[in-house]
């Protein structure tokens, strides 16, 4: 019985894989992970800064990963149209749509960072000279 289990669950992923492959290679495009912000009234000035950091990292992989979406469309198109085949619409509809939700993501971790800011430079005024 055991021995039997065993052999199902090897077998199963890999008679599953090549089912799943197609929609893995959809798109080579990987969307960058957004940061979470500390508390700028608790945080440490290196956690605001690495935030910062965090923030423009986002925002240049974010970059990438549109305009990965934008020439792996493009290169797309040229195929079809070399192919005489017929470009489908939706594909164009679903790359503006996955632009316009990364761009939305990219504007919030902006407020976010920004929130945090200065919620840190409220609890941490400047010394008085």
């Amino acid at each position: 019985m055991k021995r039997g289990l065993l052999v199902l669950a090897v077998a199963l992923p890999a008679f599953a894989t090549p089912a799943l492959m197609p929609a893995l290679a959809q798109s080579a495009c990987m969307e960058p992970a957004a940061p979470t912000m500390p508390d700028g009234k608790t945080a440490a000035r290196a956690e605001i800064i690495a935030a910062a950091g965090a923030a423009k990292d986002f925002v240049t992989k974010s970059d990438d990963y549109q305009n990965c979406l934008n020439a792996e469309y493009a290169e797309t198109v040229k195929k079809l149209t070399a192919e005489k085949a017929k470009v489908d619409p939706k594909m164009n509809s679903e790359r503006e749509a996955k632009i316009t939700a990364n761009q939305k993501k990219k504007e919030e971790v902006g407020k976010a960072y920004g929130a945090t800011a200065a919620a840190y430079k409220a609890a941490n005024p400047p010394a008085a000279k």
